[in-house]
């Protein structure tokens, strides 16, 4: 963050604004919106403020003695630095309109819902921009959002002395956002929705655990859903595993307690049965649990096994799907899973078999079917088990030029791309190896594939057509 976005107490303190013209008008329209005390000066003789008289004369360092702070609003650079430096020898906190340079803090683009105000800062450097995403939010939320920002002014004051400590009221207000109460609120009927949310806290219920299995998609942070979005903001508690980048990792609840249950190959960091004890304590604590996962919890990701662990302990558990690597990297790279003119079928499968050895995997896998022709195969941690699959997929009768595209990092800035074919594919892995997550995309829709100045495909072969 170029700058750090603050909330400044107006009710019983005096704001002063020095300027001219349309630029102070803007700046007064805003601060009438507050409580502050207001006072105004200006070197213009002629321009009329709307409920305002403004002194004509720029003020002394002795009027500047109770500022909390001061506003200059001048188009004319000359005088907009005239103005700060009167300020500065006043030692008051000073903000200078398009000027960053000469000002100590900025005034955001600002969300106004009543007692609720959503600050856009940019840091001084686009406020066109900050201006711009004010609008967007501004049509998300809802003019009822300063009703309910009015009950939460009204109920704040009780709820101290009925629930002084701090993690049960956060929690309380958690719950009550999502009650009955709220909506009353919303509607307009705010004394009803206090009474209610008093007789609640009057009365505080045991909270109940929960946990939520969300998938986090295959990386990008915008490709999380919203209900996982939801989700990260409302958790008490988030276990994360390592496909969780920090740009996802950094939407979550900033105070939310976290816990790296990460997985690499040959690299178990925690057990999944100690993951399955650690959701079960935190939930027995009462706390919303999030447990994150890459891609999506019931593709290749343990979360079937997770579901019976909780269910056996009495847990309430909840599933939130994601984008799975193999949509991800297919949407990323313009490569279709199924074509009518290609594959009209498509399979996933994990690479992870037990010792790298399909022979010997319990579940093996039926490889007449998965050699089809006109068939995607879409293979999951399958880096280091490329030489099997692909000595099995040709015995079973895949030609050995079949297309492969290997996609390292899918969905996230640092994504590489390697195209090849199925009997080369092995070589090109060991010449090459991932350092990231990869996924294998095998079958005739691979060749689709066109590289870019962006994304340039390391290898390709001239045999694939």
């Amino acid at each position: 963050m170029l700058a750090l976005p603050l909330s400044w107490p107006l009710e019983g303190r005096r704001v002063v604004l020095i300027g001219t013209g349309d630029w102070l008008a803007r700046k007064l329209t805003l601060l009438r919106r507050t409580p502050a005390s207001l006072s105004v000066y200006t070197p213009d003789d002629e321009t009329a403020y709307e409920g305002v008289a403004p002194e004509r004369r720029w003020p002394t360092v002795e009027d500047l003695s109770d500022a909390t702070f001061v506003i200059v609003a001048f188009e004319d650079r000359a005088l907009a630095e005239q103005g700060a430096a009167l300020v500065r020898a006043a030692h008051k906190p000073l903000n200078v309109v398009d000027n960053p340079d000469l000002g100590d803090f900025h005034v955001p683009a600002i969300i106004d819902r009543g007692p609720l105000s959503i600050g856009v800062a940019t840091g001084g450097t686009a406020p066109v921009l900050a201006r711009e995403t004010r609008r967007r939010i501004e049509a998300a939320v809802p003019p009822s959002e300063a009703q309910l920002a009015e009950f939460a002014l009204r109920l704040s004051p009780h709820l101290r002395a009925l629930l002084p400590n701090v993690d049960e009221r956060r929690r309380f207000w958690e719950d009550v956002l999502e009650s009955d109460a709220a909506r009353l609120a919303r509607e307009g009927r705010i004394d009803q929705a206090v009474d209610i949310a008093l007789a609640a806290a009057r009365n505080p219920q045991p909270r109940q655990g929960v946990v939520h299995l969300v998938g986090a998609g295959p990386g990008d942070p915008e490709l999380l859903t919203l209900k996982a979005l939801r989700l990260l903001s409302e958790a008490d508690v988030i276990v994360y595993d390592r496909l969780v980048g920090d740009g996802i990792m950094d939407m979550a609840r900033r105070d939310a307690e976290r816990f790296y249950v990460g997985k690499a190959r040959s690299n178990h960091s925690v057990p999944q049965d100690q993951i399955h004890s650690l959701l079960v304590e935190q939930a027995r604590l009462g706390k919303r649990v999030v447990r994150l996962k890459g891609g999506d919890p019931f593709v290749f990701g343990r979360g079937g096994e997770e579901v019976e662990a909780l269910k056996a302990a009495g847990i309430e558990v909840h599933i939130t799907p994601g984008i799975t690597a193999a949509l991800g990297c297919a949407a990323s790279t313009a490569v279709p899973l199924t074509h009518r003119d290609h594959a009209q079928s498509v399979s996933f499968i994990t690479g992870h078999a037990k010792d790298g050895d399909f022979e010997h995997n319990p579940l093996a896998l039926d490889w007449d079917r998965l050699a089809a022709h006109n068939h995607t195969l879409v293979v999951y941690m399958g880096i280091h088990t490329a030489q099997t699959i692909s000595e099995k997929l040709t015995q079973h009768g895949r030609a050995p030029d079949t297309p492969v595209l290997v996609v390292e990092n899918g969905t996230r800035p640092d994504e590489v791309r390697r195209l090849t074919c199925l009997s080369d594919l092995p070589e090109t892995l060991r010449a090459d190896p991932p350092k990231g997550p990869a996924l294998l995309i095998i079958g005739e829709v691979a060749a689709l594939y066109q590289p870019t100045a962006a994304h340039p495909a390391v290898a390709e072969p001239a045999r694939i057509a």
